[in-house]
């Protein structure tokens, strides 16, 4: 690596890791709800009756299936989501749908985490940087893609 390429590289993980950390704080003390679980209820909110096979979630996350399962329990034993298996053409899948209360949380905590969002990250960019940004982030992300793909 160049030293321009590790002060990229740097930069990235600190970058990361303050803005998730700070908008994970935020989102603990306005709906009591951690970035995990923000991320599997937005993943379930968006699917088709709040339900999903359990595999095709944590796939859809980038996330391996132990991880994804320790999740599960923990916001299943909290009232968020309920495990259980599929129905109609394959009672043997193993699926996980978002509860009443688990999409109440997430319609509570979307707003706050959004202007947290906002507040740590996207507010130091003006509209132009914020272009440019959004189209390196979306060269890096099908980069990304592509090489696991291959490496699939």
């Amino acid at each position: 690596m160049s030293a321009a390429e590790r002060r990229v590289w740097q930069n990235f993980v600190v970058l990361s890791e303050v803005v998730r950390r700070e908008v994970g704080r935020d989102l603990w003390a306005d709906a009591q709800l951690s970035d995990a679980d923000f991320t599997v209820l937005a993943q379930l909110a968006a699917a088709p009756d709040g339900t999903m096979r359990s595999t095709g979630c944590a796939r859809a996350l980038g996330w391996d299936t132990g991880r994804f399962s320790h999740q599960l329990r923990r916001m299943e034993e909290r009232g968020l989501v309920r495990r259980g298996r599929g129905e109609a053409g394959d009672g043997r899948a193993a699926v996980v749908a978002l509860t009443d209360e688990g999409r109440t949380a997430y319609r509570k905590a979307l707003g706050p985490h959004m202007r947290s969002a906002k507040s740590w990250f996207l507010d130091g960019l003006d509209p132009g940087q914020l272009d440019h940004l959004d189209t390196l982030l979306q060269t890096l992300l099908d980069h990304v893609h592509q090489k696991a793909e291959r490496n699939a």
